[in-house]
């Protein structure tokens, strides 16, 4: 078969991606082993945290805050095609801290976001249990951060999912992306157990695994997984937690339901997604740390996912030196945060073939001779 973009991954950015084309006229086909969006995008929690996007650099923050500001369009758009309502929700959130300590590291980034111009508001302990009830007496502040938004980033897969298939948008799933056909020094398509696909482009937009696609010409992203640990708790009989809530190196997260996640660890341990007690016990105790509450919520759900970081912990995009070749991967912690801008932008860039000013500081080529 024949087609103009085909997509390796079927995940969160390979999804807005193909949305993005085929709403620009764009033939295209998704290929991935799993059903679409069953990896890192389904194990999310679906926070859009731009404030708190690490490490901390200017085109990278300006990157994650555009990405968040389209979430409300893009939302509405979603909800308008396929029915589906992403739960889009922008209370905010907090950052709360123990000790000292905890305390001194508040202030500091309190100021740092002062002098970035961004919206932040030093709370006392009182005041942050006035916001959310739940909290531990125990918490000494916080910081309030009213750009911190949120989406049920189940639903939000669901939604591309329906939204590329109403759009006449093809997967390929269950078998794997083998090796790429070049022909005259450009991608032309892939190769998959029995099948070839030839396409005018090739994205890889792999997650995790794109750092395993040794079949690419010159050399694989830099992209490692970092599984993330979450524990999923039934807090409808108690006080709701209306924010996303930060603290001891994790979060709480509210659904609308009255479910609250709890996570997620930071584990560099390959490729090896298992749940394991320690992992859980570690989010289990800083949570409830955080809101002592939770201690009685029955557990509803557990899950493990890996994210794609890469070298330097910021997304890779764009052109891989073999013509016709485009890479979307290295999202890291900011898969669903940069869904919609990654999407916008590898289109721009596969329509003129002209690189988007804001996708520059994120080619693959700041890692050559690295």
């Amino acid at each position: 078969m024949r087609t103009d973009v085909v997509i390796v991954g079927a995940g969160v950015i390979g999804l807005s991606i193909a949305h993005e084309l085929l709403c620009r006229g764009t033939r295209v086909t998704l290929v991935d082993s799993r059903q679409p969006g069953m990896g890192a995008s389904w194990a999310s929690a679906g926070v859009l945290a731009p404030q708190g996007a690490l490490p901390f650099h200017r085109p990278y923050l300006d990157l994650c805050l555009s990405s968040r500001d389209l979430f409300a369009d893009w939302s509405a758009r979603l909800l308008n095609e396929t029915g589906i309502d992403i739960e889009h929700r922008t209370e905010g959130g907090l950052q709360v801290a123990f000790d000292d300590e905890e305390s001194e590291k508040l202030a500091q980034r309190y100021r740092h976001q002062l002098e970035l111009g961004l919206p932040v508001e030093q709370l006392t302990g009182e005041e942050a249990r006035t916001l959310e009830p739940m909290l531990s007496t125990d918490i000494q502040c916080g910081l309030l951060f009213e750009g911190m938004h949120q989406v049920e980033n189940r639903r939000l897969v669901q939604a591309l999912v329906a939204a590329v298939k109403n759009r006449g948008g093809d997967f390929r799933t269950g078998d794997p992306a083998i090796d790429v056909i070049v022909r005259r020094d450009r991608a032309a398509g892939v190769v998959l157990p029995g099948e070839r696909i030839g396409a005018d482009r090739v994205v890889i937009a792999a997650g995790a695994w794109s750092g395993l696609l040794n079949w690419l010409p010159g050399q694989a992203p830099p992209v490692q997984p970092v599984r993330g640990q979450i524990v999923c708790v039934d807090g409808s009989g108690l006080t709701a937690i209306t924010r996303v809530i930060n603290g001891l190196g994790q979060y709480l997260v509210p659904r609308r339901d009255g479910r609250v996640l709890l996570g997620a660890t930071v584990e560099k341990t390959g490729f090896d997604s298992r749940v394991t007690a320690g992992g859980l016990s570690d989010v289990m105790k800083n949570g409830l740390r955080m809101a002592p509450a939770l201690a009685g919520a029955p557990v509803v759900e557990t899950w493990a996912g890996l994210r794609p970081m890469s070298k330097d912990g910021k997304p890779i995009l764009g052109p891989a030196g073999l013509k016709d070749l485009v890479l979307a991967t290295g999202h890291y912690r900011n898969g669903i945060l940069l869904a919609p801008i990654t999407g916008k932008l590898l289109a721009d860039y596969l329509a003129t073939g002209t690189v988007p000013e804001a996708m520059a500081p994120f080619l693959p080529d700041r890692f050559e001779g690295k």
